[in-house]
């Protein structure tokens, strides 16, 4: 048997495996627990009215969208995080079947996403999946940092420096930023309000 580290299936997370938009259900839920901190959508929706008109780049204003984890130590975000997945069960129905069979099939199933790793890592053990290539976010003692959003041709990059030679078997997103990933697989396929339907194949992953 072939080593199943060299044939890859990878997954979009928002709105492919999660129904939802990760970040902001996860922000919803901080308010939930700690109901002191609502004061942080002031700043939020002040950094979409700057990302609206083009004033600041994606990765500024989620940068300044995820506020609302204030100061907490990574030890807290990964207690809020496990908490909220442990009770979260809105995974899109299609996309479950065909993660079960990828890793039945010994595929290395890898995540690949836009939303900070810390958020999704506890979704993504939960589901068996032990590869996640997402945006770093960084804690530290006064604060924390956001790294280069994990969209479109940078997810590429990443997956590229992780693997830079196994084949990519399937990939599965709902964003059509993902095609050229879904293109270089042997089988793409794009999610659409949950349902799956195959893209052309555009040659191998190079």
């Amino acid at each position: 048997m072939s080593d199943p580290s060299d044939k890859l299936a990878l997954f979009d997370f928002d709105g492919t495996l999660y129904k939802y938009d990760s970040i902001l259900s996860f922000c919803l839920f901080y308010y939930q627990k700690k109901p002191l901190r609502i004061w942080r959508i002031i700043m939020q929706v002040y950094a979409w009215v700057l990302w609206k008109s083009k004033r600041i780049n994606t990765s500024t204003f989620k940068s300044k969208f995820i506020c609302f984890i204030a100061r907490d130590s990574a030890q807290e975000l990964r207690r809020m995080a496990t908490q909220f997945w442990n009770k979260k069960d809105a995974f899109n129905k299609e996309l479950m079947f065909a993660l079960q069979r990828c890793q039945a099939e010994r595929l290395c199933v890898v995540v690949v996403s836009a939303s900070p790793d810390l958020f999704i890592l506890p979704a993504c053990e939960k589901l068996g999946i032990k590869h996640v290539v997402s945006t770093t976010l960084r804690i530290h003692e006064d604060g924390y940092t956001l790294g280069t959003n994990c969209r479109g041709p940078e997810k590429i990059a990443r997956l590229r420096a992780l693997f830079p030679t196994q084949r990519i078997v399937q990939a599965y997103s709902d964003n059509t930023d993902d095609l050229p990933l879904l293109h270089a697989a042997e089988q793409g396929f794009l999610v659409k309000r949950g349902a799956i339907r195959s893209v052309p194949n555009a040659g191998d992953f190079h």
